[in-house]
């Protein structure tokens, strides 16, 4: 890969000329130099001053968007290159997606293959960040993200709803946001999709998470389901949480409950879609 492009995207990530030099062990005028001569050959401007804040231009995110595809060929080739056997496919989902909604689907992408598989699970401000970097092949997400940067397709829909236990008063009930407030919360970590979600809906009806009488938050599913399942408090997720656990029940709030998109993602012009198409269909090769 045109290292030029690697210094830019490494510019781009830490929106620092220093610390890209000090990232890639190389020098400052290095990195200048390759940004001076990207500009030259494309004739645009990348990168702008707001004081001593940088900000990446029209141009650059332009610009972003070969720099990753590039990045990601590279890598594709040069794993097909080193590796005689099948491809490692690599594949990011958030945790609802993972851990409850496509659980069973994963168990049909791995059966049988002679590909080795990657499944990251995290939250989908960190896995669009890993994509972005070349470092998964699409994923699978709820949650909002920038549509204008990626391929995707919507995957299906499911209801975000109130989650409590199944003995818990809550149960199957009808409630405004005033009501629910007046307890304890155990909700995700910031920059989850679910979380987001949340925070929109709540935003929209004039609340936020902390005006909840007590917030718990907890980066595991598994945890939370399992606090509100002894009643420490409620949550708010996806049908598919309390679908198949007889410890949990859902409840609708006025203004929360909402269909919403499980989607799926990929960098632009990197095959990942056509990549999951192959899985899905059972392709023998990929």
């Amino acid at each position: 890969m045109d290292i030029r492009l690697t210094t830019f995207l490494e510019v781009l990530q830490t929106e620092n000329y220093t610390k890209a030099a000090e990232n890639l062990h190389i020098t400052q005028p290095a990195v200048t130099k390759h940004i001076r001569s990207l500009e030259e050959e494309f004739g645009g401007v990348f990168f702008r001053y707001d004081g001593k804040k940088m900000i990446p231009t029209d141009d650059a995110r332009l610009l972003e968007h070969y720099a990753r595809s590039q990045q990601k060929s590279y890598r594709d080739t040069r794993d097909a290159l080193q590796k005689e056997k099948a491809r490692t496919v690599r594949i990011g989902l958030t945790k609802t997606l993972g851990e409850y909604a496509y659980a069973q689907k994963l168990v049909g992408f791995l059966r049988g293959r002679a590909n080795d598989f990657v499944l990251t699970v995290d939250n989908t401000e960190a896995l669009l960040d890993l994509l972005r970097n070349a470092r998964l092949d699409f994923l699978m997400v709820e949650g909002q993200f920038a549509k204008n940067e990626f391929d995707f397709a919507v995957l299906k829909e499911e209801t975000f709803t109130g989650i409590c236990s199944a003995h818990h008063p809550y149960a199957g009930c009808s409630l405004s946001v005033e009501d629910v407030a007046e307890g304890c919360l155990v909700v995700r970590e910031r920059g989850s999709g679910s979380r987001e979600i949340l925070e929109d809906k709540l935003r929209y009806k004039g609340y936020e998470v902390r005006d909840f009488k007590r917030l718990i938050t907890s980066s595991s599913l598994t945890l939370i389901s399992n606090f509100v399942a002894a009643g420490v408090g409620i949550s708010f997720g996806y049908e598919s949480i309390a679908k198949d656990d007889p410890r949990l029940a859902t409840f609708h709030v006025e203004g929360i409950t909402d269909r919403h998109e499980f989607s799926l993602v990929a960098l632009k012009g990197t095959g990942g879609m056509e990549l999951y198409r192959r899985l899905k269909e059972g392709a023998v090769e990929l």
